[in-house]
């Protein structure tokens, strides 16, 4: 009995997963290169001068027309060279400037305050973000506004990739394909999950129809905040490509305690995920309890379940490591298989027992 539940968990489990591939892999948006609207880059940085400069480069690469643009860099209450470091590309590159954020008001904390007082100080038409330790490729303005195709398109994320030089890098960079993989699946499929601030754009009619964050609950992700609330509304939807033109970089979780605490913050923030996400979600828990359990146990059927499994996860990352040529990300699966058992049965008790986050050197109170 055991081994027939813990298969037939398997084989729904690969199944979902390789409809996510498929549909992520084959999907097909449609596109207009013609629109020429006025784009404002916001950029959100707190203690960044190590990773600043990296973005600032690839801003000032950006070959979108400069009359139409504007890059925004915040700095969020710095106290290393952050500011300067920007002023310096901003007296060189005009279309960039420097803001300082004001201590927020009401629920407005960190992050989500800086990149409040940026989108109120830009005037773009479109809205793009990314984060202080990401680069974007020159084209990405316009690989990204190209999907803008409606006034109903009120939100065009993008694919992220890890930056890696070793085993403990290229886990991550796994990690984030499989996550990127699942949230542009739901979306072409009409479930709109998710999406990350280091690749994000949105219409400024639909920021403001939501209210934007000052009408949006805190959360400690608030990227994800801010795609529910546009997706919510009845006037827009979202369109998440897989577009290698569009794909932008970023900078590894140093350490072991840094990974940590960036998957609670955000798996903090998916609390607020709908019953039925957190219905298929628990069955992903109690299946690789199962597996765990019948593997030390030795029960029948556990090899099979792992096997499955072990499948269906490699299915879901082939989509990234083939669109974005990353071939050399396979040496690393095994063990981000052995990451992914970690994350999937600690994590939720965590989040239960300990609500705080940690981010850039402030503790915030968990959202829920």
């Amino acid at each position: 009995m055991f081994a027939a539940v813990l298969i037939t968990l398997a084989i729904l489990y690969a199944a979902g997963i390789l409809v996510n591939a498929l549909v992520a892999l084959l999907a097909r948006q449609r596109t207009v290169t013609a629109t020429r609207p006025f784009v404002s880059v916001i950029v959100a940085a707190r203690n960044e001068e190590h990773n600043i400069r990296r973005c600032l480069e690839s801003m000032a690469r950006l070959t979108w027309p400069r009359d139409l643009l504007e890059v925004i860099i915040v700095n969020d209450r710095s106290d290393d060279a952050t500011p300067a470091i920007v002023r310096d590309y901003a007296a060189r590159f005009p279309f960039i400037s420097l803001l300082s954020a004001a201590p927020g008001t009401g629920h407005l904390a960190g992050k989500t305050n800086a990149v409040t007082q940026g989108i109120d100080a830009s005037q773009g038409e479109i809205i793009m973000m990314t984060d202080a330790d990401c680069a974007v490729p020159p084209s990405w303005i316009e690989e990204t506004v190209k999907y803008y195709t409606s006034e109903n398109i009120g939100l065009v994320p993008g694919f992220t990739a890890i930056r890696y030089k070793n085993l403990f890098e290229a886990i991550q960079t796994i990690d984030w394909f499989a996550l990127f993989t699942v949230a542009s699946a739901t979306n072409s499929m009409g479930f709109p999950v998710t999406a990350v601030g280091t690749n994000f754009s949105v219409r400024r009619a639909a920021y403001e129809a939501v209210g934007g964050y000052r009408r949006i609950p805190f959360s400690v992700t608030e990227d994800y905040a801010l795609f529910h609330a546009v997706t919510s509304h009845p006037s827009y939807r979202a369109v998440f490509p897989m577009d290698p033109k569009a794909l932008v970089s970023s900078e590894p979780c140093p350490t072991w305690k840094d990974l940590y605490r960036q998957r609670k913050r955000w798996f903090t923030g998916g609390k607020g995920m709908d019953l039925q996400s957190i219905g298929i979600f628990a069955i992903i828990w109690l299946m690789h309890a199962g597996i765990i359990g019948g593997l030390i146990l030795n029960a029948p059927g556990a090899l099979v379940a792992l096997g499955i499994k072990t499948a269906a996860d490699l299915a879901l990352v082939l989509p990234g490591i083939i669109r974005f040529h990353k071939p050399s990300l396979l040496a690393a699966f095994p063990l981000y298989e052995v990451y992914f058992f970690l994350y999937v049965m600690l994590f939720p008790p965590i989040v239960l027992v300990h609500r705080n986050i940690v981010w850039k050197d402030r503790d915030f109170k968990a959202n829920g």
